[in-house]
């Protein structure tokens, strides 16, 4: 096999490791998500699913900057199949709404 070419910082390292985590949490938000926002009343439901939709959005912009760089466009399609279940249980969630 061929040795990779390319150098990286320590800095590079730890940002790509930090960004493996963060698509680790959003599952774990996601999940918990899918659990426990029935239960929740209608202001709580709106701030979290606020906050989950900003995150989801910082995450994608990270992933599309960092996969430009260096070839690691399949990091993106786990945050890509995120976003899309964070659309189905919002329109879930809305849809069958006790509120």
């Amino acid at each position: 096999m061929r040795e990779s070419t390319q150098e990286y910082s320590v800095l590079g390292l730890f940002l790509y490791k930090i960004t493996l985590y963060l698509i680790l949490l959003n599952g774990v938000l996601l999940f918990g998500y899918a659990l426990t926002s029935h239960e929740w009343p209608l202001v709580k439901f709106g701030g979290v699913s606020l906050l989950l939709l900003a995150y989801q959005w910082l995450l994608v912009r990270l992933l599309h900057l960092q996969a430009r760089r260096s070839s690691d466009g399949y990091l993106v399609y786990p945050v890509v199949c995120a976003g899309l279940l964070l659309a189905v249980l919002l329109i879930r969630a809305t849809l069958i709404a006790p509120y």
